[in-house]
């Protein structure tokens, strides 16, 4: 079968090759690479094409700058492969991945496989915690949220989410007129493109095995690190994620009401990254705590999973505690770049 890859390409000239190069000394499948250059202003667009000088299977789409979700778009459009892929410019494959995906693809719809958080001075596998063939209703509830035993492990909400790591059907994409939403909109637009992709699938296969490589210093990607207008943002998506679970068991929507609370750890993170003074992103945290939506969240999350540092977190947030919420995010930062 015929893989298409899609690159979406945004000022990074310093990485595309080693990107790159790490798919185009892979086996296991027949492959095309799409390179969706998105309004570049560094000299990615010469990199590509010097890179396309080299491989007849690297196919160029330059564009004007529409985001991440715009350029995946338009590299969708572009296949001609029965499956796809999505891999990040800035981030690249283990030499034997797409060789150990084909010797344990069974034809499912969807094939999702482990990935290293690759930090400046240390990389870190993402151990999934799942692993082998289910049932594509029981991967859409663990994208939207973790309930349960699952909240052992908070770290683990969004290690399913991304649209990198995964292999997806053609068809079902085209045929269903499924596509990514604007960032600016949703904050995060892989969750909403894997739950709403997830409706007209059957089996998904998981290999935990981490097979890709996510680079989390690149600044200047598709992706920033601070992003001001998050809070609202995820307002939007967990409203658009609840059109899914109102038709959905009670687990659907005690996962997305645990997602609601567990993501003041990523709303915390994101101040952290803030130039503002210390009493506003104080003031920033305290406003979200007192939104309505995390009110009842909080009020709905089963604390007697979780860990003693985390039940303290939420124990914090719970209770509004805004500058402890502040405090703790600050040494969760500094664990996680260390």
């Amino acid at each position: 079968m015929k893989l298409s890859i899609i690159i979406p390409c945004y000022n990074v000239e310093k990485f595309v090759q080693k990107c790159a190069d790490s798919i185009l000394m892979q086996k296991g499948f027949d492959c095309e690479l799409i390179f969706v250059n998105d309004g570049s202003i560094d000299n990615t667009q010469n990199a590509l094409e010097n890179l396309a000088k080299t491989d007849a299977r690297i196919n160029i789409i330059n564009q004007e700058n529409k985001g991440l979700s715009g350029a995946r778009n338009t590299g969708i459009e572009a296949t001609s492969g029965e499956l796809l892929m999505f891999v990040d410019a800035d981030d690249w494959l283990e030499p034997n991945t797409l060789d150990i995906i084909s010797k344990n693809f069974r034809g499912e719809d969807l094939f999702c496989f482990s990935y290293n958080r690759v930090f400046e001075n240390k990389i870190v596998p993402r151990n999934l915690k799942i692993n082998g063939v289910y049932d594509s209703s029981f991967i859409q509830r663990r994208i939207i949220g973790l309930i349960g035993d699952e909240l052992r492990d908070p770290s683990q909400a969004d290690s399913l989410v991304t649209a990198w790591g995964k292999i997806y059907k053609t068809e079902i994409i085209k045929k269903n007129k499924i596509s990514f939403l604007d960032t600016k909109m949703i904050g995060t637009e892989d969750a909403l493109f894997n739950i709403h992709y997830l409706e007209f699938a059957d089996k998904v296969n998981v290999l935990n095995v981490p097979l890709y490589n996510y680079f989390k210093v690149n600044n200047g990607s598709l992706t920033n690190l601070y992003k001001p207008y998050l809070f609202q943002q995820w307002k939007t998506l967990y409203q658009k994620i609840s059109e899914t679970t109102l038709k959905k068991d009670i687990d659907f929507q005690k996962a997305l009401s645990n997602r609601i609370a567990l993501s003041i750890i990523g709303l915390g993170l994101n101040e952290t990254f803030s130039d503002l003074p210390f009493y506003a992103k104080i003031k920033k945290i305290a406003v979200i705590l007192h939104d309505p939506i995390y009110i009842k969240a909080y009020q709905n999350l089963d604390m007697k999973y979780f860990p003693l540092h985390w039940k303290l977190f939420f124990c914090l947030a719970k209770n509004k505690f805004s500058f402890g919420i502040l405090f703790l995010s600050k040494i969760i930062s500094s664990l996680i770049n260390k």
